[in-house]
């Protein structure tokens, strides 16, 4: 069964009103300014700074934990050289 295209249209201005709703702002730009602000403030007030750190220290460890099992591939070459 297909859609007439009033149908369609009606569906159309039903998904732009929830995105709008969900959004807050009526377009996309406006949305990632205000975004934005909110990073800011959050970065301005610490909040993200222990998040930051734990994300760079996960990142690490699995940086070294991938090099050490993979250190047969470079141990060898860095002996030779």
């Amino acid at each position: 069964m297909a859609l007439s295209s009033t149908e369609k249209n009606e569906i159309e201005v039903l998904i732009r009103k929830e995105i709008k709703d969900f959004m807050k702002h009526s377009t996309i730009k406006q949305f990632e300014d205000h975004m934005m602000d909110t990073i800011a403030k959050e970065i301005k007030r610490g909040g993200l700074e222990n998040d930051i750190k734990d994300i760079v220290v996960k990142m690490f460890r699995e940086f070294y934990s991938f090099m050490w099992n993979n250190r047969s591939q470079w141990e060898s070459r860095i002996k030779n050289s």
